[in-house]
């Protein structure tokens, strides 16, 4: 059978198509993300991908906050993936401090995976010829237990992703839940173990460069003035700048920024 150009990057871009969900959902989707702040994907092989917009400082934030999605989800906890969240417009609330990560996504996340949840129960109903209200859900997959039928949410991403968005879902009442509660080794442990964790500090782009900022010793005071030149006399400084909380050195690797502050002379 001949397939024509148009027939291959619509088969193509239905075969990348993922379930996609966010804390402000939209209906007017077509394989594409259901809301401009997602926290949810479904991706077709069944990996549940969790967006995690708070940072890990070692207290296991981002494997608690994957247990609550996977719990509302009933997603196969084997098969949870993090993925952090990148600054920019689809996400503006990124700080993480004071013991609130867990208390201030609980709200937020369970709905969005409860919602999920119902999207792929309603396509399986539609798949298995049943009512959605004799299905259940468990390990990433619709179980239909009458007929002993099963469909995974990697097989009804494509389908789920077509269905209007459901308002309200109401998330699982607290004896049907299976994850949270629960003992959980962190999904990340290995790799910050190993150390193939990316940190910002690990963060490279091209052309870029680096600071190390001299602050007053003194609560309350400020800069009066300074003298660069022994400190711009560093190779590989770039400049050295006055700034509200001090004076910066701008260089173009680690060790001359911190080499210079040792060179630089301020009177406070």
């Amino acid at each position: 059978m001949d397939t024509t150009r148009r027939d291959f990057i619509r088969i193509t871009s239905v075969a990348g198509a993922a379930l996609v969900l966010g804390v402000e959902l939209r209906a007017d989707v077509q394989l594409q993300p259901f809301a401009p702040n997602p926290w949810l994907r479904v991706e077709r092989d069944g990996t549940v991908v969790v967006i995690i917009g708070k940072q890990e400082m070692g207290q296991g934030v981002r494997t608690s906050l994957a247990m609550i999605v996977a719990d509302e989800l009933d997603a196969d906890w084997a098969h949870v993936r993090l993925e952090q969240a990148s600054t920019g417009p689809a996400y503006t609330t990124l700080n993480t401090g004071g013991s609130g990560s867990v208390f201030g996504a609980w709200k937020r996340l369970r709905p969005v995976a409860a919602t999920a949840r119902q999207m792929l129960v309603t396509a399986a109903a539609a798949r298995l010829g049943v009512e959605a209200s004799a299905l259940r859900t468990e390990n990433s997959a619709v179980i239909h237990d009458a007929s002993s039928r099963r469909v995974t949410y990697g097989e009804l991403t494509t389908d789920a992703a077509k269905l209007p968005v459901p308002q309200n879902v109401a998330p699982k009442s607290r004896q049907a839940r299976r994850i949270v509660g629960t003992r959980r080794k962190r999904i990340d442990g290995p790799d910050i173990v190993h150390g193939r964790a990316k940190y910002g500090l690990d963060t490279r782009v091209p052309g870029m460069l680096y600071a190390s900022i001299v602050r007053c010793p003194v609560v309350g005071g400020h800069v009066q003035k300074f003298d660069a030149a022994s400190a711009k006399a560093i190779r590989g400084v770039r400049d050295v700048v006055p700034i509200t909380s001090g004076v910066a050195i701008v260089a173009g690797s680690t060790w001359p920024a911190l080499k210079a502050r040792q060179a630089l002379r301020v009177e406070w």
